[in-house]
């Protein structure tokens, strides 16, 4: 093989694994946010069952969810932040308060109060997928 073919060669297997890698890593992300989803849904019901201790574990995991979410793509945050250009962190941001909220309410033993925090943290992670 001639250098610029092996060079060429070279390039195009770099270009191909990079590609396989940030698909793998797209997925992952849409998978830990399906799982916070989920989980959410669940310490919803298990609130409307009357179930603190259900809340309580369903939010811890999806806020662990979440966080592998961020490891793999993490939001930048200016020094001085604008509301509105960056809308991904700011329900990012919503949620997981929201999250640390019915992690504390159902603690202390209040299901309605939490039941509506995890359904606060629902909707910032829907508005999450639908923002730019």
């Amino acid at each position: 093989m001639t250098d610029s073919i092996k060079t060429l060669t070279y390039g195009i297997v770099t270009v191909l694994l990079s590609l396989a890698i940030s698909i793998g890593l797209v997925h992952a992300e849409e998978d830990h946010g399906k799982k916070a989803k989920e989980h959410l849904e669940e310490a919803i019901k298990s609130g409307k069952e009357g179930s603190t201790k259900g809340i309580l574990s369903h939010s811890e995991e999806a806020r662990k969810e979440l966080i592998e979410q961020n490891k793999d793509h993490p939001y930048t945050h200016l020094q001085k932040p604008i509301y509105g250009e960056h809308q991904k962190a700011e329900h990012d941001k919503e949620a997981f308060e929201e999250i640390e909220e019915a992690i504390e309410e159902a603690k202390e033993g209040h299901t309605q109060e939490a039941v509506e925090a995890v359904e606060r943290a629902s909707t910032h992670l829907r508005e999450k997928e639908q923002s730019k």
